[in-house]
Formats: structure tokens, C-alpha cells, sequence
């Protein structure tokens, strides 16, 4: 009789134990929930944050004309707006072709930012090539500078230019901050890798590759990228800096993304970028 209330006793004690640990690893849960919710929630506001400040400087930095002056105008007239720029090589064979040559400036300015206010101006102008002529980094007391010639070229000049273009390879470019020296961590194929503010990294597409970039963690973002023929350059950014639009070599590229923390770079900007940024070390 003993025997039995001992061994009702174990399984008793044996039911509340069972009970509380379910409760406790149940309370865990909830709590780990918790805390993911909240570092999501604050990676996404920190996020919006970069791209409020990104947007605000290109919404009030960049909404005056004065910016950006036109030093020299060319001979063609009443030219249709255009949806891309495509840097020109050669361009000393295309001077009947000239549209403008454009200056942009501003203090403590980043490159990136001039590019696209020139660009804006120019494709409305007709123009779809450019060439770089001269750029200078600025800082608190002296402007950033960036002058380029810009081009109407016909559409067999433009096959035959896209030739000339740098394929297959991915650009992952860092923030857009003068003299930041921050680093973004990224992996590919799951090496680490990482970018400094003002410089891009570089990942060239092999033959039959695909490539797997990643930032972040679990809850991070994921780009595939696949190589194929005559395929155009692909760009992105972790800040949002020159999000996705119309662009030379926008279509025909097999990449896909998952949107979020890794931002698809407008081409024409980032084809720009990588003649004046340096690479990562």
C-alpha cells in the first residue's frame, strides 16, 4: 500500500515538473518572440531612418536648379526626354552628337548624389550618354564637384556602345558618406565579406554561376544572382541610395531579391559610381 502512494507521489511530482518546465520553455518562447519582434521592428526603423535622411537630402538638397549649370550647350534642338544615360566611350567620334556639357556642386556633397541631378536635368534635355569629364570630393568647407558631357546617340550607336560595357558582375556599394570609414558586413556563397563607406565591392559572375549574397542574419535579406550571356551589370546598396528605376540594362538581368535590407541600385547610377568610387579593400 506504501508502494502505491510512493510511486502516486513520483508520478505527481513527476506531472508538476513536467508541467512547469512545459510552461517555462512555453514562457521562453514567448519572451525570444518578443525580443526578435523588437530587433526587427528597430532594424526596420533604423532602415527608414537612413532612407528619410537619403530622401530628405535629395528633396531639399537637390530641389534647386542653381546646383547644377549648364557650361556649355550644344546644336541639337527640340529633343524627346530620355529614360536612361549610358557612359560613352569613344566620345571623341561623337561631337555632332553633343547636348551639353553640365556642371553640379555642393559641399560635403557625395558624387552619387551630383550624378543624379545632372542626370535628371540631362535625360529631360534628350540626352542618353554621358561622358565624365572631371570630379572632385568635397568636404565641410569645399564642394563636391562633378562636371560630364552628355550625348543624344542613335539606337545603333547605343547597341554598339552596350558592347563595350562591362558585364557580368555584381556591385554591392557602400554608404553614401564622405570620410564615414564604416564597414557593412555582407556574405557571398557564405564567405564573409564586407564594404566601406564611399567605396563598392566587387563580385564577378563566372560562367554557369550562381552566387547567393546575403546580409544579415536569419532574419536578413537574400540576393541570387546567375550568370548569363551579354548580361548587364547589376547594383545594389544596404541604404537605399538610388533605389531601383528605369535605367540602361535594366531588363534581360536573372537576378531575384528578396526586397528589404539589400536595395537594387539604379543602373545608370551605379555604372556611374564605379568610375569614381574605389574599391574595397
Amino acid at each position: 500500500m506504501w508502494d502505491s502512494f510512493y510511486l502516486l507521489g513520483l508520478l505527481v511530482k513527476g506531472l508538476v515538473i513536467s508541467c512547469f518546465c512545459y510552461i517555462y520553455i512555453r514562457l521562453l518562447s514567448k519572451i525570444y518572440s518578443l525580443f526578435e519582434n523588437i530587433y526587427r521592428d528597430y532594424k526596420k526603423l533604423l532602415v527608414m531612418k537612413k532612407l528619410i535622411i537619403i530622401l530628405l537630402l535629395q528633396l531639399f538638397g537637390w530641389g534647386h536648379s542653381q546646383y547644377v549649370e549648364v557650361l556649355e550647350k550644344g546644336n541639337l534642338d527640340n529633343l524627346s526626354p530620355r529614360k536612361f544615360m549610358i557612359p560613352l566611350q569613344q566620345q571623341e567620334n561623337y561631337k555632332s552628337a553633343f547636348v551639353g556639357r553640365y556642371k553640379a556642386y555642393y559641399p560635403n556633397t557625395y558624387l552619387g548624389h551630383l550624378f543624379t541631378a545632372i542626370a535628371d536635368k540631362a535625360k529631360s534635355s534628350g540626352a542618353n550618354a554621358y561622358h565624365i569629364v572631371s570630379f572632385k570630393e568635397g568636404d565641410h568647407q569645399n564642394e563636391s564637384e562633378l562636371v560630364i558631357d552628355t550625348y543624344y546617340i542613335q539606337d545603333s550607336d547605343i547597341r554598339h556602345q552596350s558592347t563595350l560595357i562591362e558585364k557580368n558582375r555584381i556591385y554591392i556599394i557602400g554608404e553614401p558618406i564622405l570620410n564615414g570609414g564604416n564597414t557593412s558586413k555582407f556574405k557571398v556563397n557564405g564567405e564573409k565579406r564586407e564594404v566601406t563607406d564611399n567605396t563598392f565591392a566587387a563580385i564577378t559572375l563566372k560562367e554557369n554561376e550562381e552566387v547567393k549574397i546575403v546580409k544579415g542574419g536569419i532574419t536578413g535579406m537574400t540576393v541570387w544572382a546567375k550568370w548569363k550571356p551579354e548580361q548587364f551589370n547589376k547594383f545594389y546598396s544596404f541604404s537605399g541610395i538610388g533605389i531601383d528605376g528605369v535605367g540602361f540594362g535594366t531588363n534581360g538581368v536573372g537576378v531575384g531579391i528578396n526586397t528589404g535590407r539589400i536595395y537594387p541600385v539604379d543602373p545608370d547610377l551605379g555604372y556611374f559610381l564605379i568610375q569614381v568610387l574605389k574599391e574595397s579593400k
